[in-house]
C-alpha cells in the first residue's frame, strides 16, 4: 500500500482517495477518507493558520500535512453540551 504523503501534490492531480483504496488517506472525524489531502501542504509560505480543507471540510494547518483524525481519540467533546456539573458558582459577578 502506498502512503498518500509519499506522493507529491503535483503527481496527485486527478487522484481521488475515496476511489483509490490502494493509497492510504487521512480520515476525517467521521472516519471518512479525505478525497485529496494535498491541499494544505501546498500553502507553504502562506501565513500559518487553520482553515477548512476544501475537499473534506476538516480543520487543517496551512503549509502542513493534512491531519489524520484516525490518530486521535475521536472528535473533541461537544463544548456546548449541557453539563449539570458546572453551576457557574466560580464565575465572577459583574
Amino acid at each position: 500500500m502506498t502512503e498518500w504523503y509519499d506522493i507529491a501534490p503535483a503527481d496527485a492531480v486527478g487522484i481521488d482517495l475515496t476511489k483509490r483504496l490502494d493509497i492510504t488517506a487521512p480520515l476525517t472525524t467521521e472516519g471518512e477518507r479525505c478525497p485529496w489531502p494535498w491541499e494544505p501542504q501546498q500553502l507553504v509560505g502562506a501565513p500559518m493558520g487553520q482553515y477548512h480543507c476544501g475537499y473534506c471540510g476538516e480543520m487543517v494547518l496551512a503549509g502542513m500535512r493534512h491531519i489524520d483524525y484516525a490518530d486521535t481519540d475521536g472528535p473533541p467533546p461537544d463544548a456546548t453540551a449541557d453539563d449539570d456539573t458546572d453551576d457557574d458558582t466560580d464565575a465572577p459577578e459583574w
